[in-house]
């Protein structure tokens, strides 16, 4: 193979190596780490699984880049500041009484939800995974739980064989071989409710047959150490480019040097501050060592864009914003808040089977009836759903609303809808629908009669858009939003 073919090869495919530790061969090209034997694949395995050294390998470099690296904790810490911080993650219900049940589940001190969101939404971006014992009271249904460490998971078995469905989790129980199973929580078809042991949480899956989920970081944790280690380096230079020689030159040959160094008392530098006298036969220049921190600055920026990107984010949201200018920040905001609220909707939706969860055993403890009657806040309409379907768990928004743009999409809006009317290729009501479905989608909350009402005060309306509780629109069944 000629140079310019490997350099091709190189460039556009992956090594054997990253093949074998991701897992991504498949097998084919498996290497034992115990004796280095080649081509295997272990015995019942299936799909394209990474290897368990490396999966625990991803965990440790992501707590150790969290906790030791800056930029490490700047992109864990943006993350979960947009997804569950700023006003909190918080409930909506539909129904009185599964609210209840909902709010002693919510706030129950050994729960916490509401002030433990950072801390649990940060343990699965570098753990990759999250699993919660849920303990439940015999009688009461009352649910509570309980971390437990996804490092000790031995094995994940799925029902029917089925990726989608995982079925027991087993976990290691000792320092032996004795392992401990629990029942993932999943709806039971025969009740119609939640139940199980363990809630099994793994949103970064690279393929539907993966078993395991990777930590966030996995992908740019080398880049992280690359870009610590740039900066070190330029530190380092920085440190010895303070201390400098000099270059005398002496007229005449080594006896002339001789004689000029005696004549000194030796090769000491001379003291900060003082005079040096000597005549036009000696000639002194200081020497710097360049620190190299131009090129060094270069490379440390193309670092950070790959670490940036990788991550999901823009570059100038983590370091360097003087490079970017206003109009280039908005442009690229764009598909950062995208990814973000990606992140925030997956967990969003796993807290909220965490509060379904919670609903079905009071219902199937009797405390609860399994249908209740909910309201569609928009029409007032009111219809039986399953209890569970009425607890929806919102946000914050990833993006704050731009009231002058929303304001302009309205007015043109309005301007277009009145002409169609005027014409008569609208009717009336039509318009309206159109106008309602508008203000939802732009303003982001539920149009009431109240905004339309002739004697609503400003002051209150501004109050109703700002409330939190009305910011995020999410089906909970039977078509209503909450």
């Amino acid at each position: 193979m000629t140079i310019a073919r490997a350099l091709a090869r190189r460039a556009t495919e992956a090594t054997p190596q990253q093949l074998v530790a991701t897992g991504a061969a498949g097998g084919s090209w498996g290497v034992d780490p115990v004796d280095g034997d080649t081509g295997y694949k272990l015995a019942g395995s299936r799909g394209r699984q990474m290897p368990a050294w490396t999966l625990e390998r991803a965990r440790a470099g992501s707590v150790a880049a969290y906790r030791a690296k800056p930029m490490g904790r700047a992109i864990v810490d943006t993350y979960t500041s947009f997804c569950v911080g700023d006003r909190g993650v918080s409930y909506q219900v539909t129904n009185p009484q599964v609210r209840v049940v909902v709010e002693q589940f919510w706030t129950d001190p050994r729960n916490n939800l509401g002030g433990n969101q950072e801390l649990q939404l940060r343990d699965q971006i570098l753990q990759g995974a999250t699993l919660l014992e849920m303990l439940e009271g015999a009688v009461s249904g009352v649910v509570r739980f309980a971390p437990m460490d996804v490092a000790a998971i031995s094995r994940i078995s799925w029902l029917s064989g089925n990726p989608l469905w995982p079925d027991k989790v087993w976990m290691r129980a000792g320092d032996g071989m004795d392992e401990k199973s629990y029942p993932v929580v999943a709806v039971d078809d025969l009740t119609g409710l939640r139940a199980g042991k363990a809630q099994l949480w793994q949103p970064w899956k690279t393929l539907t047959t993966d078993i395991h989920s990777m930590p966030f970081l996995t992908p740019i944790l080398d880049w992280l150490d690359n870009y610590d280690t740039i900066l070190s380096n330029l530190i380092d230079r920085t440190a010895l480019a303070r201390y400098f020689t000099w270059d005398v030159t002496i007229t005449g040959d080594q006896r002339a040097v001789d004689a000029f160094v005696e004549a000194r008392g030796g090769l000491h530098p001379p003291p900060s501050g003082s005079v040096e006298a000597h005549n036009e036969n000696v000639k002194w220049e200081p020497k710097f060592a360049p620190s190299g921190a131009f090129e060094d600055a270069a490379a440390a920026g193309s670092a950070l864009t790959l670490i940036a990107g990788g991550s999901g984010l823009a570059k100038h949201w983590l370091a360097e914003p003087e490079h970017t200018n206003r109009a280039t920040g908005q442009t690229m905001a764009e598909p950062v808040r995208r990814r973000v609220a990606g992140v925030q909707k997956t967990w969003l939706g796993y807290q909220t089977e965490l509060a379904r969860f919670a609903v079905d055993r009071a219902v199937a403890a009797k405390r609860l009836p399994a249908m209740v009657e909910a309201a569609d806040p928009k029409t007032g309409q009111r219809y039986q759903i399953p209890a569970a379907q009425c607890v929806t768990v919102t946000g914050p928004e990833i993006a704050a609303a731009d009231s002058q743009i929303t304001a302009q999409v309205l007015l043109n809006l309005a301007t277009g809808l009145e002409k169609l009317v005027a014409d008569g290729v609208m009717p009336k009501e039509a318009a309206s629908v159109a106008a309602r479905k508008a203000w939802e989608d732009f303003v982001g909350i539920p149009y009431t009669a109240d905004l339309a009402g002739p004697d609503a005060n400003p002051d209150d309306l501004a109050t109703h858009i700002d409330d939190p509780k009305q910011r995020r629109l999410q089906p909970v069944g039977g078509g209503a939003t909450a």
